[in-house]
């Protein structure tokens, strides 16, 4: 088994390949050129390393990347710095989720695709509803932050543009306020948000979300329950708050 993963270098995405590596599958991963990347990472026999800008390539290339791939993981999210969030491309995880959906359409075997997202996109189709006033945030949000009109755009594409149509299975997966931990712990996967991102936010530790995909992609079961589904990740211990 082998896994495309595109943001390999950012702070999920690295423990994504860390997680792969556990189980001895081995993985692409495409990265800036400037990207550090640690040596258990690079040392690694099972990682092959593409060096690029994801939004320069075209959907002929993702193809190429995606060849011999079983599934594909895009952890993609905009550097934190003013020119990551208001600078240019400001639909960076759309247009990749896009070129995937596009180059998947041309195989004749079905691949799965993880989409790491956050609880700041509603899944209306599935029955969410946001209160007057995340709806006045959001808004606002949508108009001051593009890399929130982003995740929409991505998530809209697979949830309204996709459904279960096409050579490719998806899942969504959304965190809450993500933070640094060293070590997995107890988490949750709710269908549904159960607390408002924006007034009672939960807890999602970067780790839990690299778990919580990686086993998506090897336990079948684990798939086959949020196949076309944005299911959202919190740590058990967040309850409390």
């Amino acid at each position: 088994m082998k896994t495309l993963i595109l943001g390999a270098s950012g702070a999920t995405g690295k423990l994504v390949v860390l997680q792969l590596l556990e189980r001895n599958l081995s993985a692409r991963i495409v990265v800036r050129e400037t990207a550090v990347i640690p040596a258990k990472i690079t040392g690694n026999k099972n990682i092959e390393i593409v060096k690029g800008n994801i939004d320069d390539l075209t959907t002929d290339q993702i193809q190429k990347l995606m060849l011999d791939c079983d599934s594909i993981v895009c952890c993609l999210g905009h550097t934190i710095s003013f020119k990551g969030i208001f600078g240019k491309p400001y639909n960076l995880v759309a247009n990749a989720v896009k070129k995937i959906t596009d180059a998947a359409s041309s195989f004749d075997t079905v691949k799965k695709f993880v989409l790491m997202s956050t609880t700041a996109y509603t899944n209306k189709k599935q029955g969410e509803k946001n209160t007057f006033g995340e709806k006045l945030i959001f808004s606002l949000l949508k108009i001051v932050l593009p890399p929130h009109k982003d995740n929409i755009f991505a998530g809209d594409h697979l949830v309204y543009g996709l459904e279960a149509a096409g050579r490719i299975e998806w899942v969504v997966v959304r965190p809450d306020s993500l933070f640094d931990e060293e070590n997995q712990s107890e988490y949750e996967i709710c269908e549904l948000k159960t607390r408002s991102p924006v007034f009672n936010p939960g807890r999602t530790s970067r780790i839990n979300v690299s778990h919580f995909m990686a086993e998506l992609l090897v336990n079948d079961i684990l798939w086959q329950k949020w196949k076309y589904k944005t299911p959202v990740i919190y740590n058990k211990d967040c309850r409390e708050r």
